[in-house]
């Protein structure tokens, strides 16, 4: 196999993502961007961004692949269970990418991650990771991811809108706060 021509290839394609995450970092809808810009800003031919993306769209799945299998890593070490500070490295990747998950949110109505979007090679290894976090089932885990993703997703939401003020170390220990086992639940008194 040709070395250099997959390195060549592999620069091409990072090529692509920066051009558009820059697209993005100044602003503009995803909408609004087209494969002849992209093409124009990496200095390449439209068949070249055709060889790696069918289109804008494609693009952006593929960085959002990309981008759960980063997420999960920062929180599951394989074999060895969960990593330290995952929290914390979270919310780093998301402020060196504010303007992606500024994005990524409004498209993808304001889920970070949840299971039904997550990557097929995590849902190939669902019965890996069951054990590890401490889950009896994978759909136990399936409630689990619903009820924490949709919170997580909202808290980074919050602070991505809010231009992400705090810094991601103080965004961990909220969230360590929010979801410590021994935070008392306020539940409103039945009727």
């Amino acid at each position: 196999m040709n070395t250099k021509g997959n390195q060549r290839a592999m620069q091409t394609e990072n090529k692509i993502k920066w051009v558009f995450l820059n697209l993005l970092g100044e602003k503009k809808e995803i909408s609004r961007i087209s494969v002849s810009e992209i093409c124009k800003r990496a200095n390449i031919h439209r068949t070249t961004f055709y060889v790696h993306y069918k289109d804008v769209s494609d693009l952006m799945d593929h960085l959002v692949s990309e981008m759960y299998l980063q997420i999960m890593d920062m929180f599951v070490e394989e074999g060895k269970g969960m990593r330290a500070h995952g929290f914390r490295r979270l919310f780093e990747l998301v402020g060196r990418h504010r303007s992606f998950f500024n994005v990524y949110l409004e498209a993808m109505g304001g889920m970070i991650l949840t299971y039904d979007r997550l990557p097929k090679e995590l849902q190939e290894n669902i019965d890996k990771i069951v054990p590890v976090m401490g889950f009896v089932s994978g759909e136990e885990l399936l409630y689990h991811q619903t009820f924490f993703c949709e919170g997580l997703s909202a808290v980074i939401r919050r602070w991505v809108r809010g231009g992400c003020k705090e810094s991601p170390e103080e965004m961990e220990r909220i969230i360590r706060a929010e979801y410590s086992p021994n935070r008392e639940l306020f539940l409103l008194p039945q009727n």
